[in-house]
């Protein structure tokens, strides 16, 4: 069986992007979101260029198999950084499932995150995501107790 490999794009071109934009799509394509052609490009170069975002691609083989973003936050309290991250595993491209490619990217952010001296590492999902709740279970995550996580959504708000 082919390995497993994770790498952090650490300043990404436009071309390094390409592939990562067009996988993203098909993540965002499957929890409903709308994909207009080179957006999702234009908006991780953005990111990306200012680094607010870190991406992490899995490959097997020559083959793109799956991404995580990670951002790196501020904890003033303890007066260091976390990490919280997005690992789209349900964008791996066909065939590709059951190869442990999400715990292959889990295991490398949990890595940069240490090496960066992160105090935390967070991530986040639905509840009735089961595979990735039990992947992150496995993998040392614990539930949050007493915090609740509040938004206030505004794309819908007159500037």
């Amino acid at each position: 069986m082919v390995p497993v490999i994770v790498t952090a794009l650490t300043e990404p071109a436009a071309d390094q992007l390409t592939d990562v934009a067009e996988l993203f799509d098909q993540y965002r394509r499957h929890h409903g979101q709308p994909v207009v052609a080179g957006q999702t490009l234009a908006w991780l170069m953005d990111h990306t260029s200012r680094m607010r975002l870190a991406v992490f691609t899995a490959h097997i083989g020559e083959d793109l198999a799956g991404l995580a973003t990670t951002v790196a936050l501020p904890a003033s309290l303890r007066l260091g950084c976390s990490c919280s991250s997005a690992i789209c595993t349900s964008c791996q491209v066909p065939g590709a499932r059951r190869r442990g490619i999400a715990r292959a990217l889990v295991g490398a952010i949990r890595q940069a995150a240490t090496a960066a001296g992160a105090i935390r590492l967070s991530v986040q999902t639905e509840p009735g995501n089961i595979a990735a709740l039990q992947l992150y279970r496995t993998s040392g995550f614990t539930q949050v107790e007493n915090l609740e996580i509040l938004a206030l959504p505004l794309q819908h708000e007159a500037t």
